[in-house]
């Protein structure tokens, strides 16, 4: 009797998940022209479309276009690494990009030879420092990423890191005795022209450490793994595999998202499986595991934004390699 009791509880908490999961469903937008990238600002999503850009608006529970005036970035400093953009911040760095354009690693995979050798870090006393690579690395990245990853109310920087003969690693950037520096990497991925790409940063575990997650070889190998930034070094906490956040070629590097997509209120992350045909949602509380995966009508090909609603779970705004635009929600 007890085992007949233990299979339904395994049968109901099983039936309950692939519930859950059928929910989820990706719906086609009407669009007045082909959509050709989405970006995230002051926390929302903006879709290019024909040229101009339109906020998505969720109100009556279907989501429509509603066109902006203007789209506000940040300007690029004269020394910035061209299709770079700039890193913001509230803390002790108020702004950080990439600069110093080289050609001398022959990857591509941002769309041409020309990557970053040094990153300048603009302090909020309006001090400017420059972390400058030797001649064997270079940035393989377009912006920084700022986040106080080991809660002394500063920010560290992460970006990506190849070496020309070794491949792609993670590394963290912190200020030490005033200086900044890298203080930290992930191990090369051993050759070149092997990369890495982040995708999110959070408290993933529910640990109260932030975490690092990003996609190995995302367009070969499609490893998620997550890592933790503990007492100056980097540690691997998960890894799954069948996932992608990029397209090979393109300079969209945002193909993820991050929210609490399970109400547990914990970040989760959404991004495309390895075929970019589905978005893939993870969850790493209590441990590494799918939550849901949503078959789309195209693949993935350009950045993924999060839609915040007040009575549901986040939805996320996926561009197809179509052109067109969806909604992926669960309701």
């Amino acid at each position: 009797m007890r085992m007949l009791r233990g299979l339904l509880v395994v049968f109901l908490i099983a039936h309950a998940a692939v519930a859950r999961a059928a929910e989820w469903h990706a719906e086609v937008i009407n669009t007045p022209a082909r959509v050709t990238a989405i970006d995230t600002v002051d926390g929302k999503p903006r879709v290019l479309a024909g040229g101009l850009w339109y906020d998505i608006d969720m109100r009556g529970g279907k989501p429509r276009l509603v066109f902006l005036d203007e789209m506000r970035r940040p300007q690029l400093p004269a020394d910035a690494l061209p299709g770079g953009s700039v890193a913001t911040g509230t803390r002790d760095i108020a702004r950080a990009w990439l600069a110093a354009p080289t050609t001398r690693y022959k990857h591509t995979v941002l769309g041409d030879d020309i990557e970053a050798g040094s990153i300048v870090i603009e302090t909020a006393a309006g001090v400017r420092h420059t972390v400058t690579l030797g001649d064997d690395a270079v940035f393989e990245d377009l912006a920084p990423r700022l986040a106080d990853l080991d809660g002394d109310g500063r920010d560290e920087i992460v970006v990506v890191k190849s070496y020309l003969k070794r491949g792609a690693a993670l590394a963290v950037i912190a200020q030490r005795n005033g200086r900044y520096g890298i203080v930290a990497e992930t191990p090369p991925l051993g050759a070149p022209n092997r990369w890495l790409n982040p995708a999110g940063i959070a408290d993933f575990t529910g640990d109260g450490k932030i975490d690092i997650a990003l996609v190995r070889q995302p367009h070969v190998v499609g490893s998620l793994e997550l890592w933790t930034y503990d007492n100056g070094r980097l540690r691997q906490a998960a890894n799954l595999g069948g996932f992608s956040n990029h397209v090979a070629g393109s300079s969209a590097l945002n193909l993820s998202a991050v929210a609490d997509i399970d109400g547990d209120g914990t970040p989760d992350l959404a991004l495309p499986a390895l075929d970019l045909g589905r978005l893939r949602i993870v969850s790493f509380k209590p441990a590494a595991r799918e939550i849901a995966s949503i078959p789309l009508p195209s693949t993935v090909a350009g950045n993924i934004g999060v839609i915040a609603r007040e009575h549901a779970p986040p939805a996320f705004a996926v561009a197809l390699a179509d052109g067109t635009l969806v909604v992926v929600r669960n309701d």
